[in-house]
């Protein structure tokens, strides 16, 4: 019997303890929270300057939907370089890096260049360092930690899907 008395207070306890914590959660999640991706941009001066996190874009973007076996090859960079030429804003600058060494550091193609660095979330976020909040800077990425280390500098971030979207034809 004092068994049984013992192992039910032990029990409601517990019971306690797991009642205030769904309680306790449920208000955290109440609270108003920035969205990983912030609305799409309104009246503010729209980024003339636009750096592409290449192969996320490749896998998350471009390859969504299909096969992604060999996802870091020439003809998947060389896809997403061609869409990015139709972008539907021409004065906007478009640099995409890519991990990687491609025996040359840098190409131009029209107005999308594409880089080649040993890190591209590295590169990434210094370019934003580096440009100051002067002038806006959109950063295209899925990765939250680059995203949201870009978004503490300044940069407005873009879902890969939106960017994509964005290229005609």
């Amino acid at each position: 019997m004092e068994f049984m008395r013992s192992a039910l207070g032990t029990l409601g306890v517990v019971a306690a303890f797991v009642a205030f914590g769904l309680l306790w959660s449920s208000g955290l999640a109440a609270r108003a929270t920035a969205p990983a991706y912030p609305a799409p941009m309104g009246t503010e001066e729209a980024p003339r300057i636009w750096l592409v996190d290449g192969y996320n874009v490749v896998c998350s973007g471009l390859l969504g939907g299909r096969a992604r076996a060999g996802w870091w090859q020439e003809e998947h960079r060389a896809e997403l370089l061609e869409r990015l030429q139709r972008f539907d804003d021409p004065a906007v600058e478009i640099w995409v890096v890519f991990d990687g060494d491609s025996g040359d550091s840098s190409s131009a193609q029209g107005r999308v260049r594409a880089v080649f660095t040993p890190s591209a979330d590295t590169w990434l976020v210094e370019q934003v360092r580096a440009r100051g909040t002067d002038a806006p800077v959109a950063v295209v990425t899925a990765d939250r930690s680059v995203a949201d280390r870009a978004r503490h500098r300044g940069a407005r971030i873009v879902t890969p899907r939106a960017l994509l979207g964005r290229c005609t034809g």
